[in-house]
């Protein structure tokens, strides 16, 4: 009997011990899966987030409400929008705004709450670029937002040269001061550059004055004294920056306020609707200014977002560049905080340096926790992701004989993980660049089963 209650007393603890072990390891288990939460994987039917790419039949994603902005690149082809945007796009948990080239994105994506902006279609939901405006409670908040809408028309580009630089901060005083002016006696956008369009300066100066808007008649008094040629060709800067909006009549029925109970686009709407934004690819060049603008307001109005805020929204943000110039860097920053991720889309990163320049570039691809590449030709890109991947070491061993005598030698060599041109070869692969590594997928088309 004895010998019995030792025996299970011995068994009793041996159990015990077991628990204790399985405990440890079940915690220390949940925490290295906690610190790898960034990248997750699952079938493909159950993945939700950001789509990247597969292994099998496993999907590897980043969750919809995890923190990190994605930067895609890859040349025309090479599967952007057919592996990468739409997957996502059906994915995600959340809303998102959509940069929709050619109208090919929305109908291949499966939900319901969708806005879709379309200036070639007259029966789209319209956009009112005075809407943030209106909201504000002062004149002075006002006045700033007016300022810098002049600044989003007449960004200033990088290889601007002096003279060009000076008609063009010269003719955004001018979009400034008709703004302010005019604004404020309950004139809308389209109006505003109407009038500014169908004037010579003289004219729209005296216009200005007659409205005794001391904000905006400090703008065109600057100019006195200064040549009147030169006066002329600052005006003739403002005209071309607004003759889309002053003359392109569906881009007047698109640019207004919107009826009564009619479904229109503003960028508090991407709390609770999907959004594209449909520029035919024929007119990406001339609705660029268009883009811009809804772009930049939306990722603005974001910017005072809570940080509480629990719901996730997704810019993807499709052919970049041709937006033209945002203050990207800003929003990169203060917006991941916000439940708010940006995803980028670009052929390659000279076209980014067209516009920005490199330094401003880096700065960008710095604040990107995931960076795809499906497809990189030129140097430049080529260079930059081989580099972030790193070097390895390779031993190099030889063996020599010498009067009779060998002799074995090791060397060592770095040697690049991914070689460049390596970039220029991934046909139906891509590499998927993380915090804590890279990775090769496969690609993960919508299309296929």
């Amino acid at each position: 009997m004895f010998y019995f209650e030792m025996c299970m007393w011995k068994f009793l603890i041996f159990l015990g011990t077991l628990y204790i072990l399985y405990c440890l390891f079940a915690k220390q288990t949940k925490k290295s899966a906690s610190s790898t939460s960034i990248l997750s994987t699952s079938k493909k039917d159950t993945a939700i987030g950001i789509i990247f790419g597969k292994q099998g039949k496993k999907i590897f994603y980043s969750p919809s409400d995890n923190e990190g902005h994605v930067f895609v690149t890859g040349g025309s082809g090479s599967g952007k929008t057919s592996s990468i945007l739409i997957p996502t796009l059906n994915a995600f948990q959340g809303t998102f705004f959509c940069i929709d080239i050619s109208g090919d994105i929305c109908p291949n994506i499966q939900k319901n709450n969708k806005i879709v902006f379309d200036p070639e279609d007259s029966m789209a939901s319209p956009y009112n670029i005075f809407d943030m405006i209106d909201t504000l409670s002062t004149l002075s908040e006002q006045n700033e937002a007016l300022e810098q809408l002049a600044y989003l028309i007449m960004p200033e580009n990088i290889n601007m040269t002096d003279s060009a630089l000076f008609f063009l901060t010269e003719g955004r005083k001018i979009l400034t001061s008709a703004f302010l002016a005019f604004y404020h006696l309950g004139f809308d956008f389209i109006q505003i550059c109407e009038i500014i369009y169908q004037n010579s300066w003289k004219d729209l100066f005296n216009l200005i004055d007659k409205t005794k808007n001391r904000d905006a008649i400090a703008y065109i008094n600057s100019f006195l004294g200064t040549n009147e040629q030169n006066t002329a060709g600052c005006k003739q800067q403002a005209d071309t920056a607004i003759k889309l909006f002053a003359t392109n009549e569906k881009i007047k029925h698109a640019l207004r306020r919107p009826h009564e109970k009619e479904l229109y686009y503003s960028p508090q709407q991407l709390e609770q609707s999907n959004v594209f934004v449909n520029i035919q690819d024929a007119k990406l060049m001339l609705y660029a200014p268009l883009m811009l603008i809804i772009t930049a307001h939306s990722l603005e109005y974001f910017s005072t977002r809570s940080n509480q805020n629990k719901h996730t929204i997704l810019f993807a943000l499709d052919e970049f560049p041709s937006l033209g110039k945002l203050d990207i860097i800003h929003a990169l920053r203060t917006l991941r905080k916000k439940k708010i991720r940006i995803m980028i889309l670009t052929q390659s990163l000279s076209d980014i340096d067209l516009l920005y320049g490199q330094n401003e570039r880096i700065c960008m691809m710095n604040n990107f926790d995931f960076k795809v590449i499906l497809h990189a030709g030129d140097p430049d890109t080529q260079n930059y992701f081989s580099k972030l991947i790193g070097q390895k070491i390779i031993k190099r061993h030889s063996h020599t004989q010498s009067n009779g005598k060998n002799s074995n030698t090791t060397s060592e060599q770095k040697d690049w993980i991914i070689e460049p041109t390596d970039f220029s070869k991934l046909s139906d692969c891509l590499i998927l660049i993380f915090p804590t590594g890279y990775i090769q997928l496969k690609k993960n088309y919508w299309f296929k089963k």
